[in-house]
């Protein structure tokens, strides 16, 4: 059973999360959880989470957390509250639960679940549909994410759902490079295409449409070659002009009859 001190704290936490909610549901929900042991609070709000009540299920989680908080299975808790937030998918839940992920990997350095706060830090920043044409910031947070979690564990139960993540994300920001660059190709900045195009065949060696990057390097590079060879030419021709120019100036002025012999000599 749950002591007076405990009911307290919860009763706080109904009020806080509730809101207006009606005093009825709040009396069943201290009733409820005054009658039960903090392994049976968890549990009822893992079924509530599971029926896909995830605000009530947070009631129960947070009170566990608050409670116990250095007890295991209030880590746990910390974990699921965290996880609520996930479950909705907007984007301030995302950030929320972002948080949440963080303070837990930050708080808790040697919790087992750490590995789990990391990978879920990566899917809250890519829970939204990746696309290449939009604001990368967040996808290079989540590959940081990802790759942090495989370096630091690297037995990790996750590491496999970790590594296809960063495939899906490489993909994305290789799709971006490959997308710049055939804007610059479009727009005749052929040196900028080059570059864009190398960038990815660095970085990216795995990506899906690498030939189509290829013949777009190959076809930059001789863009680049022939504008380079007209201007070298036009160069070239500038400096004859010149040449010729000077030679023709100095001829005009060596002095009339200049090494021819004077008469009577």
């Amino acid at each position: 059973m749950l002591n007076q001190r405990y009911f307290i704290v919860f009763a706080l936490l109904v009020g806080t999360f509730t809101g207006c909610a009606s005093a009825i549901r709040e009396d069943q929900l201290l009733t409820e959880v005054a009658n039960m042991d903090k392994q049976e609070v968890f549990d009822r709000a893992e079924a509530l989470y599971a029926q896909g009540d995830v605000v009530d299920a947070r009631k129960y989680f947070s009170f566990v957390y608050d409670t116990f908080p250095n007890d295991p299975l209030g880590h746990k808790a910390a974990l699921r509250v965290a996880d609520t937030y996930a479950a909705k998918r907007d984007t301030a839940s995302l950030t929320e639960a972002r948080l949440r992920f963080r303070d837990f990997a930050n708080r808790y350095p040697n919790d087992p679940d750490r590995d789990y706060a990391l990978l879920m830090v990566g899917q809250t920043y890519s829970a939204k549909q990746m696309k290449p044409d939009r604001d990368l910031s967040t996808l290079h947070e989540a590959l940081h994410a990802y790759e942090q979690m495989i370096t630091l564990y690297p037995d990790s139960v996750y590491r496999e759902e970790g590594e296809k993540r960063i495939g899906q994300l490489r993909d994305v920001l290789a799709e971006h490079e490959l997308i710049t660059a055939e804007y610059y190709f479009r727009n005749k900045r052929w040196l900028a295409a080059q570059w864009r195009i190398e960038y990815l065949k660095e970085n990216y060696p795995d990506y899906a449409r690498i030939e189509e990057a290829d013949a777009l390097l190959e076809e930059s590079k001789r863009q680049v070659t022939e504008v380079q060879e007209k201007m070298q030419k036009i160069i070239d021709a500038k400096r004859k002009s010149i040449e010729k120019n000077k030679q023709q100036s100095a001829e005009d002025e060596k002095p009339a009859g200049d090494g021819q012999n004077s008469p009577g000599q």
